[in-house]
């Protein structure tokens, strides 16, 4: 099969998505690739970028993104240890407050102010961490949408983080297929064997997942009534959650750092060949 040929099956709606090997790229049953000429089921998909050029051309650059990506991780970390802190001077001033110790009203007004700027600031920290991550997270699908032919569209890439139970399993996935398809067309254009290591993913989306989850009881527990002991449980539950943001924050910066070594690679390979 000639390269202009592979060219047209991966501009055809017929291909399987996100295949990259010439054996397996065709969606028809018992389709042979060893066509002469044009192929006659071909059916011409106008999101394709075709041409090598012009496909070196479409790249977006990304590299800004993410650093800046990891930036605001690290910034939502170290406002995790300083959370960790204040909680927990909370929460022995709770405790010395159900041991019907004396506390002052300063006291009890210094510990609301605190725990309202750090939570005040975390918010705002964490939502332009999130924003600034997708946007580095759809930027490299839509590279990856050029290169190879993906399972989704970029769009995805940020809308799955929003839907209810996709935004449960469609993110771990497109990171897990940039990560894989990646170092596929690594070793095509390099003719090495290097092998897809996808531990990391695994690792960052099940502290994603087990972070949302503490969240959400948190968030339920705020409407319980105002108890001493749901206060302290609460207070525990802040802490355990910014425990685990730690780890979370540390292993989400290596994968972006990871992946954007690739794109380089792929970028710097991509002008070589041209």
């Amino acid at each position: 099969m000639t390269e202009e040929q592979l060219e047209d099956c991966e501009k055809c709606l017929n291909r399987k998505r996100g295949r990259i090997d010439l054996e397996a790229i065709c969606n028809i049953k018992g389709k042979t690739l060893d066509f002469e000429g044009n192929c006659r089921d071909f059916q011409h998909d106008n999101s394709v970028v075709s041409g090598k050029e012009n496909k070196i051309n479409a790249i977006k650059p990304n590299l800004k993104r993410a650093k800046l990506a990891k930036i605001f991780i690290w910034a939502v970390m170290a406002l995790d240890i300083l959370s960790i802190v204040s909680s927990y001077l909370q929460y022995n001033l709770l405790l010395d407050f159900q041991n019907n110790e004396f506390i002052s009203d300063e006291m009890l007004e210094s510990n609301d102010l605190r725990e309202q700027l750090v939570a005040y600031l975390y918010l705002v920290v964490f939502i332009i961490s999130a924003v600034t991550f997708i946007q580095w997270f759809r930027r490299a699908y839509y590279n990856l949408n050029i290169r190879a032919n993906c399972d989704h569209s970029e769009g995805w890439a940020a809308g799955s983080w929003f839907v209810p139970i996709i935004s449960l399993y469609r993110p771990y996935q497109i990171m897990k297929e940039m990560a894989t398809k990646s170092t596929q067309l690594i070793n095509l254009k390099t003719s090495q064997q290097n092998i897809v290591k996808t531990s990391t993913i695994g690792i960052w989306w099940t502290l994603w997942i087990i972070s949302n989850y503490i969240g959400s009881f948190l968030f339920k527990s705020a409407f319980k009534q105002e108890t001493i002991e749901n206060y302290i449980n609460a207070t525990l539950g802040d802490i355990v959650l910014s425990l685990i943001g730690i780890p979370l924050a540390i292993v989400t910066v290596s994968m972006i750092t990871s992946y954007s070594k690739k794109e380089e690679e792929l970028t710097k390979l991509e002008k070589l060949k041209n």
